[in-house]
């Protein structure tokens, strides 16, 4: 409580302190009180007081979402998050007060986006900067969403994905000299699993009795994590040649313990640094054309497709939630059209047999 007297005037006054929405502390005086009771009062009353949400900006806004959505999501998630957040968001709407962001900024921003990213790209940072403003209308400090107003009209990405057909796996892998890679890159291609999948598992996670591999935890930044969703806890069957890649590989490791990690010493799974210099290496000496280490993923993918394993099952092994989820990503892998479809109906009644009914 700051009280004084005003002599000049003979009045009172005060000069106090007031925390606002956005954790700052802001000075607040007012003069002209006729006695220091009323000042009193008032600067009680001011206390008690914060700033309006207009005085809120999209920058506090979006702090404040972060720190709400880290404490409930995984930490790959969250950085994510904070990564869009702090290169694109914030930078553009940061200083902007929430009420007066309109959906012309949003689409204005889009423009400037599509210029400089992909679709994919644009359409994440336009997520993002929803989400940021479906939490404030939560929290009451909004009442709509300009960016669902403007949409994401006109930023679908024609669907690619690169991935190797099984001869060109076969031309990569038979350069692959050493075990330890041999091993790692055809569980890639014949599982699936994620690049943090599969570098953290333990030879507990190999049962060579049922040739399965059992999939429960990830690796991010060298910190053993839960999968990425409740799907993504799977078993896995797998082809026989590649558990006996794995025996030998577990033969050649002589782990003391069954919570050794397979692809890497004791509990320290290989570098991503390493695996990637490796990976390369082996590329050039092969000659096919370069994917990523992801791509393995999408080539487990095609190649059950186009052994015509129902979508399902390709679900299943890549851990989606649902198959939708599967079918959105890779349908344009499946070779049928329509013009096939229409072909193999035409096969169901001979057409020669069919004009001989004919009158």
């Amino acid at each position: 409580m700051a009280v004084y007297k005003d002599k000049e005037r003979g009045t009172w006054y005060f000069v106090t302190r007031v925390k606002q929405l956005d954790g700052k502390m802001k000075q607040v005086k007012r003069r002209g009180f006729k006695t220091k009771k009323e000042a009193q009062i008032a600067e009680a009353e001011t206390l008690t007081t914060v700033a309006t949400v207009d005085s809120l900006t999209l920058g506090v806004i979006a702090n404040e979402y972060l720190e709400w959505y880290t404490a409930r999501r995984k930490e790959s998630s969250a950085n994510k998050l904070k990564s869009i957040l702090s290169l694109h968001i914030v930078p553009k709407f940061g200083k902007m007060k929430i009420e007066s962001i309109r959906a012309s900024h949003v689409m204005e921003y889009q423009t400037e986006l599509i210029k400089k990213y992909s679709p994919n790209h644009v359409k994440k940072i336009h997520a993002m900067l929803s989400s940021v403003f479906n939490f404030a209308i939560r929290m009451d400090y909004v009442k709509e969403n300009p960016a669902r107003v403007a949409g994401v009209s006109g930023m679908d990405a024609p669907k690619h994905i690169d991935y190797w057909i099984l001869d060109e796996f076969k031309s990569f892998i038979s350069h692959v000299d050493d075990l330890f890679y041999r091993t790692l890159f055809m569980t890639l291609y014949y599982s699936g699993l994620r690049r943090g999948e599969i570098l953290a598992l333990t030879w507990a996670d190999i049962d060579f009795d049922t040739n399965t591999i059992n999939v429960d935890k990830s690796v991010l930044h060298k910190k053993v994590t839960t999968p990425k969703t409740d799907a993504s806890t799977r078993k896995l069957m797998m082809p026989s040649h590649v558990m006996r890649l794995l025996l030998l590989l577990k033969r050649d490791a002589a782990p003391m313990n069954l919570s050794h990690v397979v692809f890497g010493e004791i509990h320290d799974n290989i570098s991503n640094t390493t695996l990637a210099r490796n990976y390369e290496k082996y590329i050039k000496l092969s000659g096919v054309k370069r994917i990523r280490l992801h791509d393995f993923r999408h080539s487990h993918a095609s190649y059950l497709i186009n052994k015509g394993y129902l979508i399902s099952i390709v679900s299943k092994r890549l851990g989606h939630s649902n198959p939708s989820t599967t079918l959105n990503v890779y349908s344009h892998l499946y070779p049928s059209t329509e013009a096939e479809a229409i072909e193999s109906m035409e096969k169901d009644f001979e057409t020669a047999k069919i004009l001989k009914m004919l009158p």
